[in-house]
């Protein structure tokens, strides 16, 4: 079958993979992994760009512990 001239075919673009929360903002390249701060109940890692020289605090939400904490503090009936 003959294409009419009119139409082009184009080919499909491939998705793009989710964005990594550890990214660099400024290079978009991947950071490493510095440090990991929970002692407030908040879980907060802060990353190095090794092409910036950049570091970012990330906050992760609650830390695992505290999750934990508040549950068996639920179950106990305080």
């Amino acid at each position: 079958m003959k294409w009419p001239s009119w139409l082009k075919l184009r080919r499909r673009s491939e998705p793009q993979p989710p964005a990594s929360p550890t990214a660099c903002p400024k290079c978009s390249r991947e950071m490493k992994f510095v440090e990991k701060f929970t002692m407030l109940g908040d879980d907060i890692r802060t990353y190095r760009c090794s092409e910036c020289g950049l570091e970012y605090d990330l906050d992760f939400g609650i830390a695992l512990w505290k999750l934990m904490s508040d549950v068996n503090k639920m179950d106990s009936g305080e």
